[in-house]
């Protein structure tokens, strides 16, 4: 998933990047969630240290605070070097200066008329959400789920845990931060996945790295997040030969 963040000082226009924002991950059904819109730079520096996925920042440069956003840029970088920066100003004859502040920005959309900027936000969108999935979706390392014209894609080391769901034709997959159930079968999903994964029953599929502890008296894994799952008997050996 692709957090975004959104610093802009004017807050009729920062209301109004969120919306353009939010229409469009709505309407190309994205894998992306606007986490903050503020007019301080200091919050968004506060916020990324919580966050655990990819973002992507929409910063004015001119900010009416102790920090400009080519600096906050450059501070961004050196929290989340592997991020996304757009600036959106006025301000066209600062472009330059995002290389001298290594800021590796995106785009720089210049505020003129706002059917160009939606227009704009629009390509960045869909620019990082074709990196992104190039980047990361990787069958080695992430697991994608299309659903209803959306693909989502998370990483391995995410996955708590795969159970099939009482819905017919479904699976549920339990993540660290989300719980989603979608169409597909156990079987076809075993044979994607790689050596972190093992079908401890006919019903689940666990991810090693996320287990806490087994009992093998009572057959449940515990996993990290909480959750327990069940072991089958035919299943407890392989499993004993895994985690040892």
């Amino acid at each position: 998933m692709i957090d975004i963040f959104i610093c802009e000082d004017n807050k009729k226009q920062l209301s109004l990047f969120q919306k353009y924002i939010s229409n469009f991950i709505l309407m190309e059904g994205f894998d992306m969630q606007i986490v903050q819109a503020t007019s301080d730079p200091h919050m968004i520096l506060k916020k990324i240290l919580t966050s655990e996925n990819t973002g992507l920042f929409f910063l004015d440069i001119d900010l009416k605070s102790d920090m400009d956003g080519l600096t906050l840029a450059q501070r961004i970088r050196q929290i989340q070097p592997r991020c996304f920066i757009v600036f959106i100003t006025s301000h066209s004859e600062m472009s330059f200066l995002t290389f001298q502040y290594k800021a590796e920005a995106l785009d720089f959309i210049v505020k003129d008329t706002a059917e160009h900027i939606k227009s704009k936000i629009h390509e960045c969108l869909l620019d990082v959400n074709n990196k992104y999935t190039s980047l990361y979706n990787d069958v080695t390392r992430t697991f994608t789920i299309n659903q209803n014209d959306k693909h989502i894609v998370i990483d391995y080391n995410d996955i708590i845990f795969f159970e099939t769901s009482s819905n017919i034709h479904k699976i549920i997959l339990h993540a660290r931060k989300r719980v989603i159930e979608f169409t597909g079968q156990l079987k076809d999903i075993e044979q994607q996945l790689d050596y972190r994964f093992y079908r401890c029953h006919t019903s689940y599929i666990i991810n090693k790295d996320n287990i806490a502890d087994v009992d093998f008296k009572e057959l449940t894994v515990h996993m990290n997040n909480g959750e327990s799952c069940p072991v089958s008997v035919r299943r407890k050996k392989g499993l004993k030969k895994l985690i040892n």
